[in-house]
């Protein structure tokens, strides 16, 4: 009997690990002529919608080449980023990568993902013209700098707004005063 429960103990562990291996290498993404740039639903939309400079396009996909190795399958399912982008050739999906507050995730034939830290994806952030950190890391995004736009945090704007202090108690228009009749 104690034989039988170390081979399902060591089967079980087998399975495990063998779900949270070293990381596949996948096909390199394939170069694109536009990129559609998407957010998660209930968080605000940045101002980078799509991107049709075939420089940046090409960074991007060089970018996502980079990181071919180290990915592996969630055993939880698909992790959900944040901000996604859509390559598209010749009017068709030709890959997903998207970026999370500690991943990156790519779909390929299945949903994949890969560790990422703030170096990684402030470098991201710079091939597309946006803060992306400060999106993806913060616990409710707010409005992200985009090209042509100052980077300006949620936490930060308490900062520059001034503080208003009423001088004295606004007066009732003399209209809206009750009136008595003797």
């Amino acid at each position: 009997m104690g034989k039988m429960r170390e081979g399902c103990l060591a089967l079980a562990v087998g399975l495990l690990m063998g779900g949270c291996g070293t990381g596949e290498k996948l096909p390199e993404q394939r170069p694109a002529d536009d990129v559609k740039v998407t957010t998660l639903a209930g968080y605000p939309k940045l101002q980078l919608r799509e991107i049709k400079d075939k420089d940046r396009i090409a960074a991007l996909v060089a970018f996502v080449n980079s990181r071919q190795g180290g990915w592996s399958i969630p055993w939880y399912g698909a992790s959900v980023g944040r901000v996604y982008f859509e390559f598209i050739s010749a009017h068709r999906d030709v890959g997903i990568f998207c970026v999370g507050p500690n991943f990156f995730g790519r779909t390929t034939d299945k949903p994949y993902t890969q560790d990422a830290d703030r170096k990684a994806i402030e470098e991201l952030g710079r091939i597309v013209d946006t803060d992306l950190w400060a999106y993806v890391s913060a616990e409710t995004p707010g409005p992200v700098a985009g090209p042509g736009m100052p980077t300006v945090r949620p936490a930060d704007t308490a900062a520059v707004t001034p503080a208003v202090t009423p001088t004295a108690a606004p007066a009732a228009p003399a209209a809206a005063q009750p009136t008595r009749h003797p």
